[in-house]
């Protein structure tokens, strides 16, 4: 037996902690590496600068979110605003993009677990989310709360370890060197960290109340997500140098290492872990959401839109995500993944900003400035992915 639509299982707290579970994680335990080599300390200009395009898309997002609740993002709001050709844009390339974010996601945590077998790991885990995923959203969202309270413990345990180390220089020469190339594609490979907000947007039609309890859990994710990078990279930064760090595959790790308790680094393997599998279990769900928006635009085949009548899931559609995953997993590497995800869904972005740009003025919850500041950031940082 099926459902034709989705029922609303999630509140404000549950959707708070879906938010949070989507992002911490996604680039925290990895995107410190490449962006050190990049830009070295400068690393964290990159992460303001990409926080600043956070907001401006979240805020897109969750006025849009309000306006129709229904699954689909950015699919949905193009589709109702820009018209057909741009929705069918929107959803390619989220679905592009988060895929590739799953792969990058499963080979991190694969690499903090085996360097040998990885892959392997990684598919097991996506194996794993599958199965949670099929139970439902409210059940995932549940789970998730318990990870995000877990990583924030862990994640604290990691800042007194760094901060309890002799000799530790908090002043880091953030403005050494500096270039606008550098920050911007620090910036750009930072921007993949942050897009879990988007996970609610595609969940619309999941959720209790979706005008009032979209914005504020949003924001609320993103705020504490900020806070929360910002302090892990300056404090990574702060006990080991870029050089040491900027070909690692696990650079929280590397700096544990050295810190005052690194016989407890194995705690760090444990976070990334379970940082990563929180941010799996939206992400793989998400993905299959936007299946079903196209599917029932007869724009894929109707099978996409089966929803379980018991468990409230795209379980078709979270099968076929699998199984693209589990290929990707073989075929790209780490910085190659987030790189080419991150390409994807500033597109994404910059489609749902053109959303807002054309609402009427009625309609808007915020300035229409910070849309066009969405839109614009949105492409250069996607051309710099391309050329730089």
């Amino acid at each position: 037996m099926e459902n034709k639509e989705f029922n609303r299982t999630l509140t404000l707290k549950s959707s708070i902690y879906l938010g949070l579970s989507s992002m911490i994680g996604a680039g925290l335990f990895n995107n410190i590496a490449p962006t050190a080599k990049i830009s070295s300390y400068g690393s964290v200009l990159g992460l303001l600068l990409a926080s600043t395009l956070a907001i401006a898309n979240a805020s897109s997002s969750a006025q849009l979110s309000s306006l129709f609740p229904k699954t689909g993002g950015t699919y949905l709001y193009a589709n109702e605003i820009l018209g057909k050709p741009y929705a069918i844009i929107a959803g390619s390339v989220f679905i592009i993009g988060k895929t590739i974010s799953c792969v990058a996601i499963a080979l991190t945590v694969g690499n903090y677990l085996s360097p040998v077998y990885g892959k392997e790991i990684g598919v097991v885990l996506c194996l794993l989310v599958f199965l949670l995923s099929f139970s439902g959203i409210h059940k995932t969202a549940e789970i998730a709360k318990w990870f995000v309270w877990i990583i924030f413990g862990l994640l604290l345990f990691y800042a007194v370890s760094i901060l309890s180390t002799p000799n530790v220089d908090l002043s880091i020469p953030i403005f050494e060197v500096v270039s606008i190339d550098s920050i911007l594609l620090s910036a750009s490979i930072w921007f993949f960290a942050f897009t879990g907000y988007s996970r609610l947007a595609t969940f619309g039609e999941e959720i209790k109340n979706p005008k009032e309890i979209i914005p504020t859990a949003i924001f609320t994710g993103l705020g504490v997500t900020i806070l929360l990078y910002f302090g892990i990279t300056w404090l990574t930064l702060s006990i080991i140098s870029p050089e040491l760090i900027m070909n690692s595959n696990t650079p929280l790790l590397v700096a544990m290492d050295v810190s005052k308790f690194s016989e407890f680094s194995f705690l760090i393997v444990f976070a990334s872990s379970i940082a990563m599998v929180s941010v799996f279990l939206a992400l793989m769900p998400g993905i299959s959401r936007i299946y079903v928006a196209l599917s029932r635009d007869s724009v894929l085949p109707k099978s996409f839109s089966k929803i379980h009548k018991k468990f409230n899931s795209a379980y078709f559609s979270e099968g076929f995500v699998l199984i693209s995953v589990i290929v990707g997993v073989y075929s790209f590497d780490v910085v190659g993944s987030i790189k080419l995800s991150s390409f994807f869904i500033l597109i994404y972005y910059t489609i749902t900003n053109l959303c807002v740009i054309k609402l009427k003025k009625d309609d808007r919850l915020y300035s229409v400035a910070t849309a066009f500041y969405g839109f614009s950031a949105c492409l250069v940082f996607a051309i710099a992915l391309l050329i730089l």
